[in-house]
């Protein structure tokens, strides 16, 4: 279904908008906190109405989100609840729309395609060699995803056996004080499990990038079942 842009646009506050398009929002440089949070507001209310947008409607909240920067601290739960998102596809959202500027994001492509690169490579030599083989190429997002597994497998095969250990200690290490985190969470769930939601706020504020782990993690299994599923038959 094609995006009715110029309809949408019209539905938002002009002030602090230079433009926009399927794939992103262009918000004015120094745009005041009030006006800011107006427009998220705004744009999350017309995620949960508008109906055929929702790829472009994701992508115009990240470019909100990103461009408040710490700003944005515990806005993500309450433009999900807003727009009738998950919070982690608002986090994926921000995280997009900061490693790919407006300006670079490429319109024969779609969002989602945008998503596979951004939420694997950080440096902008890869996003825009990723974008430009899925475009030249006319890839599927499955395809790039594919391919974009099949690079990072190679590269990791291609890795001296002592820069593949300390790959693997470094993730062992990391696994060990996640468990031990989670053990004591475990432990500790008839306190936490009590929180209220200001202070649910603040501990998603604070864990931050625990969040975005776990969200990835899911994201990154969900992909993978269907493999295993197949392993299973």
């Amino acid at each position: 279904m094609r995006v009715d842009v110029p309809q949408l646009l019209a539905e938002l506050p002009s002030v602090g908008i230079e433009g926009a398009t399927r794939l992103g929002l262009s918000i004015a440089p120094q745009m005041n906190t009030d006006a800011w949070r107006h427009l998220v507001t705004r744009v999350a209310g017309l995620a949960r109405t508008a109906t055929g947008a929702r790829q472009t409607l994701t992508a115009w909240l990240g470019d909100a989100l990103a461009y408040g920067g710490v700003r944005g601290r515990g806005l993500i739960t309450e433009c999900a609840e807003a727009a009738g998102f998950d919070p982690g596809t608002l986090r994926n959202a921000k995280m997009v729309c900061s490693r790919i500027p407006v300006s670079r994001r490429h319109d024969a492509l779609t969002w989602t395609h945008h998503c596979e690169v951004a939420l694997v490579f950080s440096e902008q030599t890869q996003i825009e060699l990723w974008l430009s083989i899925a475009e030249v190429e006319g890839l599927s997002t499955s395809a790039l995803r594919r391919r974009i597994r099949a690079s990072a497998a190679y590269e990791y095969r291609r890795q001296s056996p002592e820069a593949a250990a300390e790959t693997s200690v470094a993730i062992f290490r990391l696994m060990r004080e996640l468990r031990a985190a989670n053990r004591s969470l475990a432990r500790t769930l008839d306190v936490w499990g009590k929180w209220s939601p200001t202070a649910a706020e603040l501990a998603l504020q604070d864990l931050q990038y625990l969040a975005e782990f776990i969200d990835v993690m899911r994201l990154k299994a969900t992909e993978s079942a269907p493999r295993h599923a197949q392993h299973g038959k």
